[in-house]
């Protein structure tokens, strides 16, 4: 498999808009107020009033104490995704966001590798950032980036192939009754094709050849509302794109009908499904394995879980290509036969409002000092608890012999999910890992919390890392149960891919607090693959009253968490490492 840096780009540059964006809204959207107002009150039809504590610190060289000063009030509105958070795949719907809001978009979807490809699969890798300019008037950006070897041959030959493309899009409502909407979407859309071996190049070439183009389409998509809780949505439209690319047969232009349904079951989950069916047309949205050009239906089906009021996610089966207006009308190579998982993180941050960080009737209280250590990971196993909403967290550290470190920046995206930016280098092991420099995204979600009432806490996350060469994804479970305020225990199921390798293990992990703030850390991963267990130790201090910590370690393993959590190091060799700790935005614990 063989992404290059672009990907990482296609996740980072919508999250890393939110981050800065929510960063400034938080100065906008808080008013002091005061009256006081019944915590429990909280009308989600309008905006909602929550009284919290205005802590003030107020430090002492003797004393450190904390006083309340007075009360603030902040004002909650209804999130976007709270009213709707459905929305078709392969076709458009009619409806447009409010004036105001931006709605940020991130994922891939992986195909199989089949018999003359290898990795972890063939992934699309796509992101997206909309605003409404008006309650009718939307505009819109959306990248789609893939570069791998295709899983069955072209003309007979093992082809690679690249195909990006960016597209700056703009969506009106055209008209807007109880009943149903009207739309009118359009895109002009930039295409760089690189391939070879007759597929949208010269019949006859081996040699890989690159061409640059535009694209566009126009779509004309109604939505009408069953019910409540149901839409149907249908489209016409066409699509231009050229006739040829670098010699050989490309798409040319071609109308299509879709139809599609969202269903919601409930607050938080539904489900959806479309199709969408090029007609009548010279050109095509499919391609065989000779490089010619055929239509093909293309689909979609799968359900949206709304994690947080600001955060949806979306995971569904599809034979789509690209996830741009234009793109997302063509089938994977080849014939549009192979199904895809996809999955897609939707994030609407604060701008002009303030949505709430949780489903809780009121806002999660200030964490203590314990629940703060435990926000960490430990040295080789992930923690289930997320940082809160706006908060940051900074996590890096290095071996002694310089062969291995890391850095991790977490940004609390609702306050049961966070986005993290990832930077490793790994030391010498003999899987099929460079010990070069990687980066990395993972996205980790909350889902039991027992500081919160839950039995026991429950965290998921997933995790892609690119290098040049071999690239790696790492998915978890992680549980947590503490009897006490002294000790916690962890149990951290993992399974990595790369290359044409998969890592299964079960980690267990204590995290025992001797005194305030010093923490002694105990990690074993047993192997449920046929690879070596890996172990870690260490301490740990938060020093008190602040969010500032330092941590040393040793370990088997090539790296201190992510995909070298899992891997041992050559020879069993044995690391001791340092590393720095720092919670942003957390507020001092008593």
């Amino acid at each position: 498999m063989n992404v290059k840096k672009l990907s990482l780009y296609l996740f980072s540059i919508n999250l890393v808009t939110s981050f800065f964006a929510v960063a400034a809204a938080d100065e906008v959207n808080e008013s002091l107020i005061g009256t006081s107002t019944d915590t429990n009150a909280f009308d989600l039809e309008n905006s909602a009033q929550i009284l919290i504590s205005d802590i003030v610190e107020q430090e002492d060289a003797d004393t450190q104490e904390e006083t309340v000063t007075g009360n603030r009030v902040i004002e909650y509105s209804t999130s976007p995704f709270e009213a709707n958070f459905l929305e078709p795949a392969t076709i458009e719907s009619a409806t447009t966001l409010p004036s105001g809001v931006l709605d940020l978009s991130s994922g891939f979807i992986v195909y199989p590798t089949n018999s003359e490809s290898t990795g972890v699969g063939l992934q699309v890798y796509y992101g997206s950032i909309e605003y409404g300019v008006t309650d009718r008037l939307q505009i819109g950006a959306d990248v789609s980036f893939f570069d791998d070897v295709l899983g069955d041959r072209f003309n007979g030959e093992r082809t690679n192939l690249t195909f990006s493309s960016v597209a700056p899009n703009v969506k009106y409502k055209l008209i807007e009754e109880p009943s149903y909407s009207l739309g009118i979407v359009g895109s002009l859309e930039w295409i760089q094709v690189r391939s070879e071996n007759g597929l949208f190049s010269e019949q006859g070439t081996s040699a890989r050849q690159k061409d640059n183009v535009l694209a566009g389409t126009i779509q004309l998509p109604v939505t009408y509302n069953i019910s409540e809780n149901a839409q149907w949505h249908a489209v016409a439209g066409a699509t231009i794109f050229p006739e040829t690319v670098n010699g050989g047969d490309f798409y040319g232009t071609f109308f299509n009908v879709g139809t599609g349904i969202t269903l919601q079951l409930s607050e938080r989950f539904g489900l959806l499904a479309d199709i969408n069916f090029p007609i009548g047309s010279s050109g095509g949205n499919s391609v065989n394995t000779d490089g010619s050009i055929s239509e093909k239906v293309v689909w979609n089906a799968g359900f949206s879980y709304l994690h947080s009021p600001n955060l949806a996610l979306d995971f569904s089966v599809t034979n789509r290509l690209g996830t741009t207006p234009a793109t997302k009308l063509l089938t994977f190579l080849p014939n549009g036969d192979e199904v895809g998982a996809l999955f897609k993180l939707r994030y609407t941050p604060d701008l002009a409002q303030t949505y709430r960080g949780n489903f809780g009737d009121n806002p999660f209280p200030p964490m203590t000092y314990r629940e703060k250590q435990l926000l960490f990971d430990g040295i080789l196993l992930s923690s289930p608890t997320t940082v809160r909403k706006g908060m940051i967290l900074l996590d890096g550290g290095i071996t002694t012999d310089g062969d291995s470190g890391g850095a991790q920046l977490s940004f609390g995206l609702s306050d049961t999910a966070q986005i993290e930016f990832l930077a490793s280098q790994l030391a010498d092991n003999d899987q099929p890992l460079q010990n070069n420099f990687k980066s990395g995204v993972a996205t980790k979600l909350n889902f039991l919390n027992q500081a919160q009432g839950d039995p026991f806490s429950l965290g998921s996350r997933i995790a892609l890392v690119f290098q040049d060469g071999t690239d790696s994804f790492l998915g978890d479970l992680s549980f947590a149960y503490s009897p006490n305020d002294t000790i916690s225990f962890t149990l951290n199921p993992k399974v990595a891919l790369f290359s044409d390798e998969s890592i299964v293990g079960a980690g267990l992990g204590v995290n025992l607090q001797l005194s305030p703030g010093l923490q002694l850390i105990g990690e074993v991963t047993p192997m449920l693959s046929d690879d070596p267990f890996v172990w870690a130790a260490g301490a740990r201090y938060l020093f008190p009253k602040s969010n500032f910590g330092l941590g040393v370690y040793g370990t088997n393993t090539s790296g201190k968490g992510n995909i070298g959590s899992l891997i041992r190091q050559s020879d069993d060799d044995v690391s001791v490492g340092f590393n720095l700790m720092w919670l942003l935005g957390g507020g001092r614990s008593d």
